[in-house]
């Protein structure tokens, strides 16, 4: 044999015992990538993650025992196309698949929800033809709350009253005129004046509004608006020394338990945070710059996400407020993930999904929610030790760009929306690589645009219909947003009601309110002392006929006795010459010769 062919036989003896070696080398399996591992050493990237800023990814090691990407010493991650990884790794190990694990059945467990969203069986008679809005409020602020505020009412009431001399104003309240109350609080919403003072509304100049002098006088409504109490004011000191909110804690208890027995919200809830207004004095009082009115009450919401219906939600009260009522194992988790835990007690098993924002998700969040049978879908911090460096921004990534990485729970997206910035996406509800072919966006960008604005819908209806006015007291504008939740799921609740045709928001508020305070208005007409033309005003707001007088028989317009006259000042005591022959008041020569001055005005 030649020497040739010797070095032919040599060159094909290597070459078949370096693809023995090559078949068999373990290959890791797509299931067996989460969670934190034992890992050498030179297979994790040590480098300090910084959130929203282009960050210098470090160099490779050379030894890469699992054959993930060959590099050389002077070469960077930079270099190195991202789709030649097996594995990405966090800042402390925790390791992705750029694999995603096999499916093995068309829809996955805890995407299949059990739950019907709607009014529950309880409440299902209620809506009928004949539902008015009055009766779907009703089921959130019920009469037990409402007697509530009239007994701690009563008893400010009578602590002020020998301060007056004149008691007319000073009565007690009943359930009646409190509704009628939080009825004019809502049309002080519907017609935007609930920033105007309230002196304002009662001018007989032609600026006010009759509906207002309908309701109750001036003196009245600013005595109601003063003494309006929501607990007892003798053991409220007690209670404050565990509860912050001890003066509408109770009340506020009893609207979102009312609120999560009505009514069961979608399949995806949302999860954030809402502000109150408020600038008094108040020791919780919370600055939010990135709020349009930055100073106020912050509440903790859960929302359905699609339409706003609040379902849960408590008063931020500061510092170790969140793990408040949760067992003794969840005390020492990070206090975003309390507060999730806290608000999701009552879908807990029911296969939702949860959307939030950065502030509330975590891998550790994540896994809790699944051991409670439900996904979470939400923004991610760039400085949470799980994320791997490629997923952070870099100007080596091309716009519109996506990096996944998968584990057998959960799925990461890191996207692209412009040059030097990217995007995570934590969700335990995704688990392939999928992209919106008309957005051009992953599937999991595109399903959290949708779900995240869920609280934000509500505290939008709350904004645009607000019964909120100026005050120093803060449970006042704690209840003033308990007035505009309470409206916002109501109307919810009258769309699901396929008897009756869908009506506006706007004419669902009229109608709201007038329900409210039709009952005081028919109890005021017949008020002994009232005066006529109010009287006259109230009826027609009723839309009932005025009252007619008797007349003895045969007699003319003219007058047997003489009368003050009813349309001239009483202090001038002008004598009546004749009635008015359109609205039969007794009226003098001064003011016309057939019709008195406000029946000629209004021709």
């Amino acid at each position: 044999m030649s020497q040739r062919d010797r070095n032919i036989c040599r060159w094909l003896e290597e070459s078949d015992s370096d693809a023995e070696d090559q078949r068999d080398e373990p290959e890791l399996p797509n299931e067996d990538c989460s969670d934190v591992e034992d890992v050498p050493l030179d297979h994790v990237i040590e480098s300090e993650c910084q959130s929203d800023s282009e960050i210098d990814v470090d160099e490779l090691c050379e030894n890469n025992d699992d054959g993930d990407v060959p590099v050389d010493d002077q070469s960077s991650d930079d270099d190195v196309p991202l789709a030649r990884y097996r594995n990405y790794f966090g800042k402390n190990r925790f390791r992705w698949s750029s694999q995603p694990p096999v499916s093995r059945s068309r829809t996955l467990q805890h995407n299949i929800i059990h739950q019907p969203p709607g009014l529950k069986r309880n409440f299902r008679d209620v809506l009928n033809r004949n539902t008015k809005p009055s009766d779907i409020w009703q089921l959130f602020f019920i009469d037990d709350m409402l007697e509530e505020i009239v007994k701690y009412t009563n008893e400010k009431i009578i602590k002020i009253r020998p301060n007056y001399q004149n008691q007319t104003c000073v009565h007690d309240l009943d359930v009646m005129e409190l509704k009628a109350l939080i009825g004019m609080l809502y049309y002080t919403a519907i017609f935007k004046e609930n920033h105007t003072h309230y002196t304002c509304w009662y001018s007989t100049d032609g600026t006010g509004r009759e509906i207002y002098r309908c309701i109750m006088s001036k003196n009245r409504f600013e005595i109601l608006l003063n003494c309006l109490r929501f607990d007892d004011a003798s053991t409220r000191d007690e209670r404050r020394s565990t509860d912050k909110a001890a003066p509408i804690s109770q009340l506020f208890g009893k609207l979102i338990q009312n609120c999560k027995e009505v009514c069961s919200i979608g399949s995806y809830a949302c999860i954030d945070e809402m502000l109150v207004v408020f600038r008094g004095r108040c020791g919780f009082k919370m600055y939010m710059p990135k709020k349009p009115n930055k100073y106020g009450l912050k509440i903790m919401c859960m929302t359905d996400a699609r339409n706003g219906y609040l379902v849960d939600g408590y008063i931020y009260l500061g510092k170790d407020s969140d793990s408040q009522g949760l067992p003794d194992e969840y005390q020492r988790l990070n206090k975003p993930t309390q507060s999730v835990l806290r608000l999701i007690a009552s879908i807990e098993g029911t296969h939702r999904n949860v959307t939030t924002d950065n502030w509330f998700t975590s891998v550790e969040l994540m896994k809790i929610l699944k051991q409670k049978q439900l996904t979470l879908v939400g923004t991610l911090k760039k400085n949470k030790r799980e994320v791997p460096p490629q997923f952070l921004p870099s100007r080596h990534r091309d716009v519109g760009s996506s990096i996944f990485g998968f584990t057998s729970d959960a799925t990461l997206v890191s996207y692209v929306p412009k040059q030097n910035k990217s995007v995570l996406v934590l969700s335990s509800m995704h688990h392939m690589p999928t992209i919106d072919p008309q957005k051009q966006k992953p599937e999991m960008i595109t399903f959290y645009n949708s779900t995240k604005g869920g609280v934000d819908t509500l505290d939008q209806k709350c904004a645009i219909y607000s019964t909120s006015r100026r005050t120093q007291r803060w449970p006042m504008a704690v209840f003033y947003r308990m007035l505009d939740v309470s409206a916002a799921n109501s109307y919810i609740i009258s769309n699901m009601n396929q008897a009756q045709r869908k009506v506006p928001r706007l004419n669902f508020m009229k109608q709201l309110a007038k329900e409210l305070i039709e009952p005081h208005l028919r109890r005021r007409v017949n008020q002994f002392g009232l005066q006529r033309d109010l009287q006259n005003a109230i009826r027609r707001v009723l839309k009932i006929d005025e009252e007619p007088r008797s007349f003895s028989a045969g007699s003319s317009d003219k007058l047997e006795t003489r009368k003050t006259c009813s349309t001239c000042d009483p202090k001038k005591k002008r004598k009546t010459f004749h009635l008015c022959f359109q609205c039969k008041n007794p009226i003098c020569v001064e003011c016309s010769q057939k019709m008195c001055i406000s029946c000629r005005d209004k021709l």
